[in-house]
């Protein structure tokens, strides 16, 4: 899958750099620093540089599309400053190359961001393609620019551009960067894609990788292992780690989601299987009510004895009768086995009131009585 990195950083002589060395180290060739009269050889590297080409404005003079006398004069200019022992030297941008791609399609698509979005602006810009180191997993292409900072007036540098300095320039550069890349990836029928923005940004629940950078690179192709190779071996593990977990929770939410429907299925299955059978019941003509259940009757309370000298109380009250629910409808469908039961229960509760009334009456009754005796029959 195709990996995405655009790093800017300054050439700066505050951190004890020469940019004569920057382009030597880049381009794997030895160069003489007139400045300091010192042989920055790295010729050794030049197995690992598949492509070097520099690239200059319209304005530019010949002289400047060669590496020693570029970079020399830039060391040269940067003397004639305000700020000679702090001058910033050039940029230096790092960008990786889709490995899906070839080697011819590689210098086509740097060559071609790096004219339309530094050269065009009036900067010189200084291009190798590097390979893979031999020891990583032959993904790692990637390409080096040195570019200039000061604007070309007359044949020679001028002032230093500030306007190339903005963050927002920048934050272009990096879209821009993503944009060439995926074009590219499309016009050679690749699906890869890459993104230029954060991890968090995308939404992507993944812990970035530390850039090694050159010694800690040169240490692991060796065999040494170094704290940052550490890191970032510690990093990709946990992402695996984190990724195979995050499978294994989508795959059980799968089947849990499975399960569940063939659940609901069983259940609807079996309600329609219930009403199927109900309706079939009710559509047999003739079909009795369902019979109420027995029960047995309930004893009546005795009756008080009767006094001659008590004359008699009225009759009390007839109890209310239950209202009787509407019959049903001719033609209509006949009433269900759970209304022929609530018609029992009711009636079975208002005779149970009845019982309950006649039963406080004779108390009553009996009370009464013994009121009347005298207090010796008592």
């Amino acid at each position: 899958m195709a990996q995405y990195r655009f790093h800017a950083a300054v050439v700066c002589r505050s951190l004890g750099q020469s940019v004569v060395a920057a382009a030597a180290y880049r381009a794997g060739e030895k160069l003489h620093d007139e400045r300091t009269g010192e042989i920055k050889d790295f010729a050794r590297r030049a197995w690992s540089v598949l492509y070097t080409q520099i690239l200059t404005p319209e304005n530019a003079p010949a002289w400047m599309r060669d590496r020693q006398r570029l970079w020399n004069g830039v060391e040269h200019r940067e003397d004639r400053s305000t700020r000679r022992g702090t001058a910033q030297l050039a940029r230096n941008i790092e960008l990786s190359l889709p490995h899906e791609l070839t080697h011819e399609q590689h210098v086509e698509l740097v060559c071609e961001f790096v004219k339309a979005e530094f050269v065009d602006r009036g900067m010189v810009a200084d291009i190798a393609i590097h390979a893979p180191p031999y020891r990583g997993d032959g993904t790692n292409h990637h390409a080096h620019i040195l570019l200039t900072m000061r604007d070309i007036d007359e044949g020679v540098f001028g002032n230093k551009n500030r306007a190339w300095n903005e963050d927002e320039l920048l934050e272009q550069w990096r879209e821009r960067w993503a944009d060439y890349q995926n074009r590219a990836l499309d016009k050679y029928g690749f699906e890869a894609r890459v993104d230029h923005r954060s991890l968090e940004d995308q939404g992507i629940d993944r812990e970035p990788t530390t850039h090694l950078g050159p010694t800690a690179q040169t240490l692991e192709d060796r065999g040494f292992r170094t704290d940052r190779g550490d890191q970032n071996r510690r990093i990709k593990s946990n992402n695996d780690n984190l990724a195979l977990a995050k499978q294994d929770l989508a795959d059980s939410e799968k089947r849990l989601a499975a399960l569940r429907r063939l659940y609901a299925a069983e259940q609807m299955e079996k309600i329609q299987k219930i009403v199927r059978a109900v309706d079939a019941a009710y559509a047999k003509p003739g079909q009795p009510q369902a019979p109420s259940p027995d029960r047995p009757p309930e004893p009546e309370p005795p009756a008080p004895a009767p006094t001659p000298e008590r004359a008699p109380e009225p009759a009390p009250p007839a109890p209310a009768k239950p209202p009787e629910l509407p019959a049903p409808t001719p033609g209509g469908r006949r009433p269900s086995h759970y209304a022929a039961i609530d018609r029992q229960k009711y009636a079975e509760r208002a005779e149970e009131e009845q019982q309950k009334q006649d039963s406080d009456r004779a108390r009553e009754k009996e009370e009464q009585e013994r009121e009347r005796k005298p207090d010796r029959d008592r």
